[in-house]
């Protein structure tokens, strides 16, 4: 019985890290978090300091086409103080990932 209570908590804590790193909240207390479309993004954050885009693979015509990825930049203020350099990685129009790290 230990040990599945174990397995309950660990789970549980493993899945609140992952929401947790998926997100970040702007100064004001706007959340930005994955799922959210580009113009969401765009609603709570402002336009990016800079926009990066690649394409991995090659179009051979027969509907399979490369992927793109596009990322944004910010150097924004937290909801906690300071400034943070923050990026959201999109997959066609949702977020997938965001990083952030404050600026010393």
């Amino acid at each position: 019985m230990k040990t599945s209570v174990w397995v309950v908590a660990l789970s549980a804590l493993m899945l609140s890290s992952a929401a947790y790193g998926c997100s970040f909240r702007v100064k004001g207390g706007d959340l930005v978090r994955c799922g959210m479309s580009k113009i969401e993004v765009m609603d709570k954050i402002g336009r990016p300091d800079m926009r990066n885009t690649e394409s991995v693979g090659v179009n051979t015509g027969y509907r399979r086409g490369g992927r793109s990825s596009e990322t944004w930049s910010y150097v924004t203020r937290g909801d906690i103080g300071g400034k943070y350099y923050v990026t959201v990685y999109f997959s066609g129009d949702k977020v997938v990932d965001i990083k952030s790290k404050q600026v010393r």
